[in-house]
């Protein structure tokens, strides 16, 4: 019988509880700063009063004022040329992209595309989990079988090795003639660079279709959702209630002036080669997000009139251009000290040391071996916990709930 290292389940709980703590205070601070954002007057810095409520520009929501005088200078000194050029996203709590919490030396969401086209803009960041690593599986929880406790412990990190690749893409309609569009979330393409395609190609899945464009792959989409509507989270059923979402099944949303959607994205990314999030936007060039003029007479399936404009040429591309700067920049800490000090300087000591215990229990160290991580190792170790021994079984399952609830409590 195969010796089984004893685990320290006190440590283990006084991890996680101390991670689960810094979440919660961190989605206080979180709370307590885009509050604040939206309080003061972005000209004159005046607090808003019960008497006298700001008014957020009704094309990028991303500014306050006090008063029609105040906008009215904000915009000749700055705001016409930031407004129009979509410098910021709208100030909501789902996507900000300056609140830095507190033990942290990022913000909590990187910018790393910006593209804009006849008036509408998206802005791509990550998703996906704290530890970097490309998804297990295309959609995550939403599509996990909650009751295999063995499929759970697969999605822990480096249990085995991803492949999909997930972005968050918060699109906006800023349309001078307040033009309503429709952006269609299935329709989002990410394509490698020329350098990237052939790497990304080495991980093709058998039946994956692959579409060339002159020396750029197209990435097959595995997985779309709308997110948030005008800062409102959307689950499943809400969002096939919501008005704006013309085509659930198509993640196609309306967006009149002003208004803005944010999608998760998953994309094949991943192969031999590549097994995290930084290594797979390292080789992408750009994602193009597509979006077509609203006609309340049209019917059908989204897609379809998707391709029905595209033959018309009224499809508006919103082409988002990869910074790599920003992307090298973002994960500098992981490629050159490791998962534990990127975790640590990105969202806290605390959830740093929560992962470091949780991964004990199956193992390994929090850095892995190497880039792929010990996936043989703890596979090894997960079968021989479910053979030999309950207790330590047990605890691997607390420690899938205690990041599940991690995760959930980021989406808000």
């Amino acid at each position: 019988m195969s010796y089984i290292p004893q685990v320290d389940t006190d440590a283990m709980m006084a991890s996680a509880n101390a991670g689960m703590a810094q979440i919660r205070a961190g989605l206080d601070e979180k709370r307590a700063l885009t509050k604040e954002a939206k309080l003061s007057c972005d000209h004159c810095k005046k607090h808003e009063t019960s008497v006298s409520p700001l008014q957020a520009c009704s094309r990028c929501r991303s500014v306050r004022y006090c008063s029609r005088g105040c906008q009215l200078a904000h915009y000749k000194m700055t705001h016409k040329e930031d407004c129009a050029n979509f410098a910021s996203p709208p100030l909501c709590r789902a996507f900000n992209t300056t609140i830095c919490l507190s033990g942290c030396s990022y913000p909590e969401t990187p910018i790393f595309a910006l593209g804009v086209s006849q008036g509408m803009g998206a802005w791509v960041s990550k998703a996906g989990s704290i530890h970097c690593r490309l998804a297990t599986l295309p959609g995550g929880r939403k599509n996990l079988d909650r009751n295999d406790p063995l499929t759970m412990l697969m999605m822990t990190p480096g249990m085995a090795r991803g492949k999909y690749l997930s972005l968050r893409v918060l699109v906006q309609n800023r349309s001078p003639k307040a033009k309503p569009m429709v952006v269609i979330g299935t329709g989002i393409v990410a394509f490698a660079s020329a350098k990237g395609t052939p790497i990304i190609l080495e991980g093709k899945e058998p039946g994956e279709p692959s579409t060339m464009f002159g020396p750029l792959l197209g990435l097959a989409q595995v997985d779309a959702q709308i997110t948030y509507f005008n800062g409102k989270s959307l689950e499943k059923k809400e969002a096939k209630s919501c008005p704006a979402v013309k085509d659930a099944a198509a993640c196609a949303v309306l967006l009149n002036v002003g208004e803005h959607a944010i999608f998760n994205v998953e994309f094949r990314a991943g192969g031999p080669r590549i097994t995290h999030d930084f290594q797979a936007l390292e080789l992408l060039q750009h994602v193009v997000v597509p979006c077509i003029p609203y006609d309340h007479k049209a019917s059908g399936p989204y897609l379809e009139l998707l391709m029905q404009a595209a033959d018309r040429n009224e499809v508006c591309e919103v082409r988002a251009v990869l910074d790599q700067v920003a992307v090298d920049a973002w994960y500098k800490d992981y490629k050159t000290k490791g998962e534990s000090a990127y975790i640590s300087g990105h969202y806290g000591e605390a959830r740093a040391r929560m992962m470091g215990e949780g991964n004990k229990v199956l193992g390994g160290d929090a850095e892995g071996d190497g880039e792929y991580g010990r996936y043989e190792y703890k596979l090894k170790r997960v079968q021989q916990l479910r053979q030999y021994s309950l207790h330590p079984f047990l605890v691997c399952l607390r420690m899938v709930q205690f990041s599940a609830a991690r995760d959930s409590l980021r989406t808000f």
